[in-house]
């Protein structure tokens, strides 16, 4: 096991111990339960999967070892649950006895397998360290240290190698100047302009001692000037906001000087460690202040200064990661920052400030591109995120900024856009003429085409813009793919979010239900994904992201489809006419990609697209239901409902590549959709009726031998989540259990019920293969086989002799006790003797498991709880069944059993 997972499952279990116990002595014992459960649990696995690779090696090497099954540790984890909620203290105990008496019978016997596996290795060394020495030896230097040019690399190179001590102690100390700052601002009784001078002079003090260190202890004395000038930009913001320096003019004079000390330290000693540390702390001195926020302007146009700093160094240096750096804060934190305190009054110096923001960034990309490709540091290809943000993403963020700050002038906002395209343009004629910058002359030609291509949205009026934003990013996403062209691509997807955004807007902002405007949307959605799959050299060209943007277009397109559809339809069919229109459209464009072979990249924006269909049918069905059964208002509503689950289980099937790719969503899916058409064959019985369809399609399956994908759909998790909802609701909550009722199982609930429960084990008996635990396996075996055997027989008792059903009478109820007693105890009976018979021991130790929880019930109940008669009779007929089983059915060998329940 990995190091950092074994700490990991350390930590996990010490918290659930320490939320446990603190939930114990704050009276909220349910949260120390569900903590215990839940350290159990992990615990058991943490075991297992130690034993997993042992046993493997065992039976790769044929040793034999003791078979450990762990219902018995289940069953007594439920046993301590069900006495904990019951607050029964001392069947709480009883089950912590046992869960821990078989768990160290199951170390003790892992001890033993991994003794044998020891020796085993002994006797068979293996002498690979020379072939090792070799190798390492062999491996080139260029594999033992790489350096990363990215930014998430750097920082953790920066955070977690070098000197963490040095490092911890530069953040704490900057830490205590920023409060020794706000101190002397509000206590101190000397006067300010003295207070601040003392912490200037100490901090110039620690950065010329760490420039005469450079050259005994490099990374020593560039943290001493990193925290002197680092402690100069602090000062300086403290004296400027508490009037030390009277004006602007000359703080700005002030914070240029030393911001020069910080650019002629960092080239001269071609540090970007200090460069990066002085700039962070001027990136954030204005949050340090105790006095008064700053204004949106004075911000950015502080920002606009460190940013000069900036394309300084980068002229000269190829640092990346200070581009990086200085585009993230001023986007983010600059930003954020003015929209949240900028006025309406600052709108057109604030458009000023982002202009010059957004020429600072075009020439570092520029510059930048040039250092690279001269220098041929590394092979000059832009690669996502930050790299193409340097290009792409300033320019366009610089846009958005002053779109979404003239947004109802839509003049100034072609204007902006048609500002922004003639300056690319420029750009795009001085930069072509440089081969070394090609690349990069190239994308601000693209830049040029995006910022025209915004024009004529925007000229649109209202609502009739969102339309033009939907039409252009369809078209230019259809000719991107034409073209094989990345960048036109995103672009759409920029064009068609920048739709969905605007129609939010115009939703709240109209008085009517724009309705053109919805159904433009909407099909423009539906006709990209159609596009992007129609033909295989498209679909090739889609990247993860890609895909997964037309999910949500397809999850966005179906809400406005049925939204759409409800607007237009109006009358007593309004919801199942919307219903079956929805699914026809489905599984017509389905076929359509069926058609053109689409593939995965089509499967997966379909099945997400198919959720609010399947929230709408439902709601429908909610809508229908009256008093626990379905009344459908006409025959129309009834088979327009079915057949639109049956269009649904067609849409999920076909292609059956589906069920290979992804068999969760794919079975539960379909599930659902066949339980839609089930339910309008009996309303009357909605239970029964749901799950006819289901129970059919199952038993097709288990014919289907030749087909192997059949049974991989019935392997699912969803799947058997959805049919053990059944089993424990259908029982419960059912109104129609007694309807066509003759005899015990010889009635529609009950012969319900046991195919079910036939369809359960069958589907647990897939799931071991799949991995599932043998144990949970056995456990839910038992549990559902109890469960629908006893509600079997309390129907009966109920029908024939009145006893109570689904109350809490029939635990005190003498004859419901003792039936049950004599139920379980039979099945056991049943189960052990054929599993002695088959020398199956799994399913004995199934039977043992029943045995279990009769005498629980036993000890439980029939002792203390029914009449002395009843109580006699449970206990006789128990014991004298035990005692047939010891005698007629004992437990197998375990060197005979190697077959499997």
């Amino acid at each position: 096991m990995h190091k950092g997972q074994s700490e990991i499952r350390m930590i996990w279990l010490m918290v659930l111990i320490i939320v446990g116990v603190g939930s114990w002595f704050l009276d909220q014992h349910i949260f120390t339960y569900l903590c215990g459960l839940a350290f159990v649990m992990s615990v058991m696995q943490y075991v297992d999967t130690i034993q997993k690779p042992a046993a493997q090696i065992a039976l790769e090497t044929n040793l034999s070892y003791p078979e450990t099954s762990k219902v018995p540790l289940y069953l007594s984890s439920i046993v301590a649950v069900v006495g904990g909620i019951l607050d029964w203290k001392f069947i709480v105990g009883l089950g912590i006895t046992a869960w821990i008496f078989f768990f160290l019978r199951w170390l003790r016997h892992l001890e033993d397998l991994l003794s044998q596996v020891q020796m085993r290795l002994q006797q068979t060394p293996i002498n690979q360290s020379s072939t090792v020495e070799n190798q390492s030896a062999q491996r080139p230097e260029s594999q033992t240290a790489s350096p990363s040019i990215e930014l998430i690399d750097q920082l953790k190179q920066w955070i977690f190698q070098g000197n963490p001590v040095l490092k911890a102690a530069i953040l704490v100390l900057v830490m205590g100047i920023v409060l020794l700052l706000r101190f002397a601002t509000e206590h101190w009784q000397l006067s300010l302009a003295v207070k601040l001078g003392v912490v200037a002079s100490v901090s110039a003090a620690v950065t010329a001692l760490g420039y005469w260190l450079q050259t005994k202890n490099r990374s020593f004395a560039l943290a001493l000037e990193g925290l002197g000038l680092a402690a100069l930009f602090l000062t300086l913001f403290f004296a400027y906001y508490n009037a030390v320096i009277p004006t602007l003019g000359i703080a700005a004079l002030c914070f240029a000087l030393i911001m020069s000390v910080t650019l002629a330290l960092s080239l001269k000693q071609q540090s970007i460690e200090l460069a990066l540390m002085a700039l962070i702390i001027a990136y954030i001195a204005p949050f340090t202040l105790p006095v008064r926020n700053a204004t949106a302007i004075e911000l950015i146009a502080y920002y606009v200064l460190i940013n000069l700093a900036v394309a300084v160094l980068s002229t000269l240096r190829p640092w990346k990661i200070l581009n990086q750096i200085a585009f993230l804060m001023t986007v983010i934190v600059g930003g954020g920052y003015a929209f949240y305190q900028g006025e309406e009054q600052e709108r057109n110096t604030l458009t000023l400030l982002v202009a010059v923001h957004t020429a600072i960034f075009v020439w570092l990309s520029f510059r930048f591109s040039q250092l690279i490709a001269k220098d041929d540091l590394v092979q000059f290809k832009l690669k996502p995120a930050l790299d193409i943000a340097l290009i792409f993403g300033a320019p366009i963020v610089g846009y958005i900024f002053i779109y979404l700050m003239y947004f109802d002038e839509m003049l100034r906002q072609a204007g902006a856009s048609l500002a922004f395209a003639a300056v690319y343009a420029g750009l795009y004629q001085l930069s072509k003429r440089n081969h070394a910058v090609q690349l990069i002359s190239q994308s601000y030609f693209n830049l040029m085409l995006i910022f025209l291509a915004l024009i004529p949205p925007i000229l649109l009026h209202q609502q009739w813009s969102v339309i033009g934003w939907a039409v252009e990013g369809l078209i230019i996403f259809t000719y991107a793919l034409y073209r094989q062209s990345e960048i036109s691509r995103y672009l759409a997807m920029g064009l068609l979010i920048v739709a969905g955004l605007s129609s939010l807007y115009y939703l709240v902002e109209l008085n009517d239900f724009p309705r053109e405007m919805y159904w433009g949307l909407c099909l423009s959605y539906f006709a990209v994904v159609l596009v992007a799959n129609s033909r295989a050299s498209f679909s090739n060209q889609l990247t993860n992201s890609t895909i997964a943007f037309h999910c949500l277009q397809m999850l966005s397109a179906t809400t406005m489809l049925i939204v759409l559809l409800l607007d237009e339809i109006e009358g007593s069919h309004q919801l199942v006419m919307s219903l079956l229109i929805v699914s026809g459209f489905y599984l017509l464009m389905n076929e359509v990609m069926l058609a053109a072979k689409a593939t995965w990249s089509w499967l997966f924006p379909k099945w997400l697209g198919l959720i609010p269909v399947f929230v709408f049918a439902l709601i429908i069905v909610i809508d229908q239901s009256k008093h626990g059964i379905l009344v459908w208002e006409s025959a129309f509503d009834r088979v327009g409902f079915a057949f639109s689950g049956l269009m649904l289980t067609a849409l999920l099937l076909r292609p059956m590549l589906g069920v290979r790719t992804e068999k969760e969503w794919v079975s539960f899916g379909t599930l659902i959709s066949l339980a839609m058409t089930s339910l309008t064959l009996l309303p009357s019985i909605p239970y029964i009726s749901v799950v006819i369809l289901p129970l059919l399609f199952c038993a097709w399956c288990y014919w289907q031998v030749n087909n192997p994908d059949w049974k991989m759909f019935w392997q699912a998790r969803s799947t058997l989540l959805l049919m053990a909802t059944w089993i424990v609701c259908s029982q419960l909550f059912t109104q129609q259990a007694f309807q066509g009722y003759i005899l015990p199982i010889i009635n529609p609930f009950d012969l319900v019920s046991i195919a079910m429960l036939a369809g359960f084990i069958w589907m647990l008996s897939l799931q071991v293969k799949t991995g599932l635990d043998k144990g949970i396996v056995a456990v839910l075996m038992v549990l559902s086989l109890l469960w629908l055997s006893s509600y079997i027989v309390l129907r009966a008792l109920h029908m024939y002799l009145g006893t109570p059903f689904n109350q809490l009478a029939l635990w005190g109820n003498a004859t419901v006790q003792l039936s049950l007693t004599l139920l379980w105890v039979s099945l056991a009976f049943m189960t052990m003797s054929l599993a002695s018979r088959k020398q199956l021991r799994s399913v004995w130790i199934l039977g043992g498991s029943i045995l279990v929880i009769v005498t629980l019930k036993l000890v439980l109940f029939d002792l203390s709880h029914i009449g002395t008669l009843s109580r006699v009779i449970s206990f006789l007929g128990a014991g004298f069944v035990m005692l047939l089983i010891a005698y007629i059915a004992p437990i197998p060998e375990g060197s005979l059993t190697k077959k499997s329940s």
